[in-house]
């Protein structure tokens, strides 16, 4: 007959489990605990997710004993099973913040269009100013090369426009390669912000 080891672990720490999206043994539901049978037959019923019920195999049961999620043991060491419990915890305190800054996968992609559209915004502003400083540039050069023809010199004033025309056109098309990757970056920030809460919200339901 099997011998019932009754272990609960009544102050839980950091949620290791909390709201991962993936195992409902990572959502922890109140009242529940964690069954697991070592080699010798000895049944652990436990708050915490130990080692060794990674090790063994382990059932998440809810507050009535129903089997809420089953996992299949995980031939760990000691070292890999703290780096496995780090690592949920770790991804549980980022959950956290993610909902906290985000409704769900719908709201960080509003946040995400935001900045795209004003630097869309900006990208419009300055695509204007570029044309608008290639216009005059043009104009200058129209002018240089008339003095060229009628075997004048280019007057100084026309020249030095020409010149500062040039480093503002540089400026501007620098700009605009900044506000590019800028929104490149948004979107590398973003994505996998909107995936996470994607498979969080997926674990809800």
């Amino acid at each position: 007959m099997k011998k019932l080891v009754l272990v609960l672990a009544l102050a839980v720490s950091a949620p290791l489990w909390a709201r991962s999206g993936k195992l409902a043994s990572e959502v922890m539901p109140q009242g529940a605990y964690f069954r697991h049978v070592t080699p010798d037959g000895v049944v652990h019923l436990n708050r915490t997710l130990s080692t060794n019920a990674i090790r063994n195999g382990y059932q998440l049961l809810d507050s009535h004993g129903r089997v809420l999620e089953e996992v299949e043991g995980v031939n760990l060491n000691d070292e890999e099973a703290r780096k496995l419990r780090m690592e949920r915890a770790r991804q549980a305190r980022e959950d956290k913040e993610l909902l906290r800054l985000y409704a769900g996968p719908d709201d960080a992609e509003r946040a995400r269009d935001r900045k795209i559209d004003a630097l869309e915004l900006s990208i419009s502003y300055e695509e204007n100013n570029l044309a608008q400083l290639q216009m005059k540039l043009d104009d200058e050069i129209a002018t240089a090369a008339r003095s060229e023809q009628a075997g004048k010199p280019v007057p100084d004033g026309v020249q030095e426009a020409i010149d500062r025309l040039k480093r503002q056109i540089g400026n501007s098309e620098a700009k605009l390669a900044d506000f590019d990757r800028e929104v490149k970056d948004v979107n590398a920030e973003y994505t996998p912000i909107i995936e996470r809460l994607t498979e969080i919200e997926k674990g809800k339901k």
